[in-house]
């Protein structure tokens, strides 16, 4: 699923000291006989050695293979990557600013201070060569994960516990598997899956992060040709090893190339050895790990360009970027409709080589056939099919979006447009009878940086694989994340499921709206509540969160989910999903708010008035409320609140309605220009309010200024034009809000039924399809290429329980069927073959359906050659 880590192979070499002797000095070597170009072309081999990548490599100097003279030959690279570490000699071997760490060690305290820290020995100058080394910085670790890349799990309510509905990170528990890993049977017996605290077995710790060894190195590296040392002389290959140059480029042309790596010199006890750690006799000796890899390429750019991704896998511990977890699919046909809805297991999962959750957004592709050819429609600089073409996508709405700027061989993956992420795709331009292929993929947001020449470097997104798999007889078996489906009409009388009811409750301008997906799982007049809850102290928390209950049942299907983006579609409960779009961001409604009452031409300025920006822009706040502004007459509305400390309160012509909270008399100040007690041209008001909502402005310090409503004669009408605000006009303050605590929405379903009066009605609806019948020879193999499929025909709309009587013309019996279905499925295939288990003939043939209770029809269907 990444095309970047192709044409590399990791060899991984983990060595135990099973005797009883101690070895004292001790290396490990690699020879390597490259035989570029084939046998007979060794002798045309050259090499180097690439300083700035720490790569050997190999080409053939004539530009073709032997025997054959095939092209092009290619080069090859051998990478020396992890080396044998030494965990006590006190001594930082690999300069990370960590002095004898491994990775056998049980972690047993939470380290907090870089000067309690047992591996750093200064720490000023160890931290820093922590940074420079990691590229992050010292920070509290377990004491056994010494470079501190171990990550716990998500902790959404910050209790410092491991939630079901918060995603598992590092710790997956001492058998690494977590929820979505294959393979996973549930949480590890011994408690370890989200203890918060690394446990061996567990990625980025231990055994499985090679950084918790104080590796040595490649201290040794020499070219020559092929047989100036001989293997099978131990005293010269040791003399050899332990005196080879360090790494350097040097460059041999026209010859049988050979090299050899070596480590710098460790010892390695035996076994029956007393180990204070454990207070026991080690039954195995000492164990140290070395690795190389073989990495092969076109030319020379492309070969080193795969050095680069072995290097960023080896970093993440042999781990390389993958897709998210495939999304569970479920496919559910209809009456010219499939429709699709999956989970969001994809958009929790934690990639290991980013180190963050990466996921992006989904594809839905459909087919006609079962390998999805024809989707693979974008091509790479050569013509290569590279890319697929879905027919849906949707994205998270985070600015990630357009074609990604890292290429393969010229095409770009196509991100999405900040859509907003759904679960859920109807598909309506299908036809009933014809077999469908879908997949919905998961993919991530790959990686992008800026190098120092200005341009692009990274890794473009990964996608999960969409898999079906056909065996020779055609039969077709789909994965977790693909279905095979055809759509198909109710039975006759079918009532499909409904919501009854919908009702909400409170002042949230956003919207919540309700689609069956699952027909039939939807309870038969089951009520359900969905709740919003938030802390905020006046209702506007950006982010609230949503519980759906069925109060019929008193179950909690959904509970306390965060509404994150603004807009969301909920997991599949009961067979019914719900659209969310919250107003994230309090503001004034414009659109809405004006004159209600009255014919003033006055025009109104809603906001926050910058004239009073000093008084009052430390105390603001974005209050979520509606509020009517109602024009009395002089000396008869409300008393203001002071503007300052030394300013007195105005007996002014205003009343102040809060319409949202309750409230109708709303404290103000009045700022009056003109000093007349009327609020006129120049004016402006100050909704204000307390320390939470409710609570009234008492004094000073608890006071909090909202919004600012101004008024201003319109200087573009003539004098006599102007209506000026009188008793009786009202102006109404509209904004835009989030739901907010206590606010719910209720809503009732009712199960699809059959209704046997329109049962009967609905037999004139039964048809053939397709009719006429363009027949193809029975010898014709069944093809897969395309979506024509195996020979049959479909009686469609048949009630759930009926016998279907086949007559040529002439009144002869060909077949007879019998249908027994669901009554969402009023569909039954024939395969043109008859009782006597012959290919029909081309001709007009009679059908007879017979429902008992129900009635018959009669119709005609044709099969042409």
């Amino acid at each position: 699923s990444q095309v970047l880590a192709e044409d590399a192979i990791f060899w991984f070499y983990e060595i135990t000291n099973m005797g009883d002797y101690d070895y004292d000095k001790t290396l490990f070597a690699q020879y390597v006989d490259w035989g570029i170009g084939g046998h007979d072309n060794s002798s045309n081999n050259a090499g180097d050695y690439n300083e700035l990548l720490d790569m050997s490599y190999a080409w053939s100097a004539v530009p073709f293979g032997s025997p054959g003279n095939w092209s092009p030959v290619g080069l090859a690279g051998y990478a020396f990557l992890e080396s044998p570490g030494v965990p006590d000699d006190r001594r930082d071997n690999d300069s990370d600013g960590l002095t004898d760490e491994r990775r056998d060690n049980v972690a047993n305290i939470f380290i907090n201070d870089p000067n309690q820290d047992p591996f750093i020995l200064n720490a000023v100058r160890d931290t820093a060569k922590f940074r420079e080394f990691y590229a992050y910085s010292w920070k509290p670790h377990w004491d056994a994960d010494e470079n501190a890349n171990w990550k716990s799990f998500e902790d959404l309510d910050a209790n410092n516990v491991w939630d079901q509905n918060e995603s598992l990170y590092d710790d997956v528990g001492s058998d690494g598997l977590g929820p979505f890993d294959d393979g996973y049977t549930g949480a590890d017996a011994d408690g370890t899956q989200g203890n918060g605290k690394p446990d061996q077995g567990e990625p980025n710790f231990g055994i499985l992060d090679k950084d918790e060894s104080d590796q040595l190195g490649l201290t040794g590296f020499a070219i020559y040709p092929v047989h100036k040392y001989e293997l099978d002389n131990d005293e010269e290959n040791w003399q050899v090893l332990t005196g080879l140059p360090t790494p350097h480029g040097q460059e041999l042309i026209g010859v049988n190339l050979a090299n050899y790596f070596s480590s710098s010199l460790f010892s390695m006890n035996g076994r029956n050895k007393y180990s204070a750690e454990s207070g026991t006799i080690q039954e195995t000796g000492e164990t140290e790990r070395f690795s190389m890899s073989m990495i092969y390429g076109i030319n020379e750019n492309d070969l080193f360009r795969r050095k680069k991704t072995v290097q960023q896998i080896y970093n993440a511990n042999y781990r390389f970027a993958k897709p998210p977890e495939k999304p569970i699919l479920k496919a559910i046909p209809g009456d010219g409709k499939v429709t699709l809805f999956w989970d969001d297991r994809a958009e929790k999962t934690f990639d290991a080589f980013y180190q963050r959750v990466n996921f992006e957004g989904y594809r839905i592709y459909r087919s006609t056939e079962p390998n999805f050819i024809e989707n693979k429609i974008i091509t790479d600089a050569f013509g290569k099919a590279t890319y697929r073409d879905p027919i849906a996508q949707y994205d998270l709405i985070d600015n990630e979006k357009g074609l990604h700027p890292i290429d393969v061989n010229g095409a770009l993956f196509y991100l999405g447009n900040d859509t907003g992420l759904k679960h859920s795709f109807i598909d309506s331009t299908v036809q009933n009878g014809q077999t469908y292929y879908y997949a919905v993929s998961a993919y991530d947001k790959g990686f992008t940086t800026i190098n120092i020449e200005g341009s692009f470097e990274g890794i473009p997104p990964s996608e999960t694989t969409t898999i079906l798999k056909q065996d020779i007889n055609g039969i077709v078996t789909s994965d977790i994340n693909t279905a095979v489906i055809t759509p198909t009409a109710p039975a006759a009388g079918y009532v499909p499921p409904q919501i009854q009811s919908f009702e909400g409750s409170g002042p949230g301008t956003g919207t919540v709206s309700l689609t069956i997906l699952d027909p039939d799982s939807v309870k038969n007049f089951s009520t359900y509540r969905l709740e919003f809850s938030e802390n905020s102290i006046y209702h506007n928390a950006s982010i609230p969160q949503y519980s759906l209950i069925n109060t019929s049942s008193n179950d909690t299907l959904i509970k306390n989910e965060k509404l994150t983006g603004g807009s969301i579609q909920t997991a599949v409960k009961n067979g019914i999903t719900i659209d969310i779009k919250n107003d994230t961001t309090v503001s004034i409604d414009f659109d809405n708010s004006k004159w209600i009452n009255g014919n003033s031409n006055y025009i109104v300025q809603v906001g926050f008035d910058s004239r009073f920006q000093a008084a009052y822009q430390g105390r603001r706040i974005f209050y979520p409320a509606d509020f009517e502004i109602q024009i009395t007459e002089p000396g008869m509305g409300d008393l203001s609140y002071p503007s300052s400390t030394f300013s007195q309160p105005i007996q002014s012509n205003i009343i102040i309605k809060n319409i949202t909270d309750g409230n109708d008399h709303q404290q103000f100040i009045f700022r009056d220009e003109n000093k007349n007690t009327l609020f006129d041209d120049g004016d402006a008001v100050f909704i204000i309010f307390g320390d939470s909502v409710g609570k009234p402005v008492t004094k000073n310090t608890n006071l909090h200024a909202s919004w600012s409503v101004s008024i201003f004669n319109d200087t573009t009408l003539a004098e006599d034009k102007r209506i000026h605000p009188e008793f009786g006009d009202v102006y109404k303050v509209v904004t835009k809000k989030p739901f907010r605590n206590g606010e719910f929405f209720e809503f009732t379903t009712k199960a699809q039924d059959m209704d046997l009066s329109k049962a009967k009605t609905d037999l004139d609806n039964i048809a053939v399809v397709p009719n006429p019948y363009v027949g193809a020879a029975s010898w014709e193999k069944f093809s897969t290429e395309v979506g024509r499929g195996e020979r049959k025909i479909y009686f469609t709309h048949l009630p759930n329980e009926c016998t279907i009587r086949i007559y040529t013309i002439s009144g002869k019996l060909v077949n007879t069927i019998e249908h027994s279905s669901t009554i969402a499925d009023g569909q039954e295939s024939w395969d043109l073959v008859s009782r006597d288990a012959m290919d029909i003939a081309y001709g007009v043939y009679i059908f007879h359906v017979d429902a008992p209770g129900i009635g018959e029809k009669i119709g005609r269907f044709a099969i042409v050659k």
